[in-house]
């Protein structure tokens, strides 16, 4: 007896399968594969349940939605590392940062003995009342940076018995690392200036407390790291600053390679750009400052600036302080020479005329003095580099820029406040990009943040040479001027005097009357 073959028929076969049995079959394997979150016949399966389960009243427009709440359900992603096993770290790294947390944490401890009789500081620049004004104008650190700056400010002036005041003058940047720069003064000598005759290692140094050394200047590269002092600014490396471009590194004791040479490293570069920088973008408002003749009388050769007694009363208004009168500058103006002041011109005259030297002193009087006369102290700024106005220009000044940011309402207070206004306005010189004046109330700060490099982009160029500002070097390279097309060649003529052949001259008389 035949078997019996699926079909319940003796001797059948069993039918062939067709093309669509074959496409059914891939399909099925497709819809199976998974791909590690589950296959897609899973997922088509558990959204008919779950549209099954929920009964939406139009499940055609929550399909996309249910699909992607079960793709996110049922994401497998890599498991979790165990909580047992120890994490490998950098040991350098490491190091560093528990370095950084115990400089930290040695700012903001408090002192050891609560009963011990609290140390005298000097004046130090509340920095966080400052970095407030002065992110209303773009610059800031964070609230965190700015805490710890004003911790290490006060660490610095704990180490500095002799400091008088304190504040942080700003940040240079770098390519290898930045500079924090604090600026203080000292007790400065008392007593008459000695005097300084032209070229003597005494004319170099200005004395401590005068001209660009009235104050000191201290560098860190962070908060927590600690502040080292700068030496004094020299004349002739101010001088021969003016003559180079070049980016801070971050490292004190790099070379200074520029043409023409620098006579010093980086140390000394840095202090003659920050006095340079100080000289120019210190600004104050008009009427806060006056000169100390008490002291000047006192103290022959040396100049002061003190606290006018008028100072809160006459400081301008929200309104006037966005005019470029209300500001003048705080420093003197360096010179030429690199210094600030000259020598009492009647002893320096009598000294080398009894040394012989009265030809040395006629010329340094017509060559170096009535060139180029000192400025006086408190001079406006609205005069800065008023030659590169041009005669269509309506702008009050060309060197700076002023503007006012934050809340310009208008606000009635009860006597004695009266009228008050919670805007910031900002004074930024564009010589020195970075360099800025702050002003909120009757509170105003001086900050810089930049590269220390002076710019001739921002300002219209000399209107007689058509250059950019003397002394200035644009930070990205300047478009090239019009390459002007060749001329034609010039026609070339015959000589309208020719001489004769040597050839037809022999035998013949000469053609010189003279002979």
């Amino acid at each position: 007896q035949g078997s019996l073959q699926p079909s319940g028929r003796p001797g059948a076969r069993p039918p062939a399968m067709g093309t669509s049995d074959i496409a059914l079959e891939r399909v099925q394997a497709l819809l199976r594969v998974d791909t590690g979150n589950g296959s897609l016949y899973e997922h088509l399966v558990r959204v008919a349940r779950a549209v099954a389960e929920d009964e939406p009243k139009d499940a055609l427009a929550q399909l996309e939605a249910v699909s992607r709440r079960l793709k996110r359900s049922s994401f497998r992603g890599a498991p979790a590392p165990d909580g047992g096993e120890e994490v490998r770290k950098d040991g350098a790294v490491e190091n560093q940062q528990r370095e950084w947390h115990a400089g930290v944490l040695q700012l903001v401890r408090q002192p050891s003995d609560p009963t011990a009789q609290p140390q005298v500081l000097c004046a130090v620049q509340n920095f966080m009342e400052d970095a407030a004004m002065l992110q209303w104008a773009g610059v800031g650190f964070g609230k965190q940076e700015s805490f710890h700056i004003a911790m290490s400010l006060r660490a610095l002036a704990a180490q500095t018995p002799s400091l008088e005041r304190l504040r942080l003058w700003g940040k240079i940047l770098g390519t290898g690392g930045d500079y924090y720069v604090a600026e203080g003064e000292l007790q400065s000598p008392v007593g008459p200036l000695p005097l300084a005759i032209p070229g003597t290692p005494e004319y170099d140094v200005e004395a401590r407390g005068e001209g660009v050394n009235v104050s000191q200047y201290w560098v860190s590269s962070g908060c927590n790291v600690p502040w080292v002092r700068l030496p004094a600014a020299r004349a002739s490396q101010i001088v021969a600053a003016r003559s180079i471009k070049r980016l801070m590194t971050g490292n004190l004791d790099s070379q200074v390679h520029s043409m023409p040479w620098f006579p010093g490293t980086e140390r000394q570069l840095l202090r003659a750009q920050i006095a340079r920088i100080t000289a120019t973008c210190t600004l104050a408002v008009r009427g806060w400052f006056e000169e100390d003749e008490d002291f000047a009388t006192e103290n022959e050769g040396r100049r002061r600036l003190r606290l006018a007694e008028a100072a809160l009363d006459e400081f301008p208004d929200h309104n006037g302080l966005q005019e470029v009168g209300s500001w003048v500058h705080q420093c003197p103006e360096i010179l030429p020479s690199g210094r600030t002041a000259y020598p009492d011109t009647a002893k320096l005259e009598e000294v080398m005329r009894e040394g012989g030297q009265e030809e040395a002193f006629t010329k340094y009087q017509e060559e170096v003095i009535e060139p180029n006369p000192v400025q006086d102290w408190l001079r406006s700024i609205e005069a800065d580099c008023d030659f590169l106005k041009p005669e269509d220009s309506e702008a009050e000044t060309v060197a700076w820029s002023l503007k006012s940011f934050g809340d310009k309402g208008v606000y009635n207070f009860p006597d004695p406040d009266g009228e008050k206004s919670h805007r910031v306005s900002a004074v930024r010189s564009l010589i020195w990009p970075g360099a800025l004046t702050v002003a909120k109330g009757k509170r105003f700060a001086n900050f810089y943040v930049g590269y220390g490099l002076k710019c001739g982009d921002l300002v219209p160029p000399d209107q007689e040479i058509g250059l950019p500002l003397k002394g200035t070097s644009p930070f990205w390279p300047m478009v090239p001027e019009e390459i002007l097309e060749e001329p034609n060649d010039l026609k070339e003529e015959e000589e309208p005097n020719p001489q004769l052949d040597e050839g037809k001259s022999d035998g013949e008389a000469s053609m010189d009357p003279d002979e």
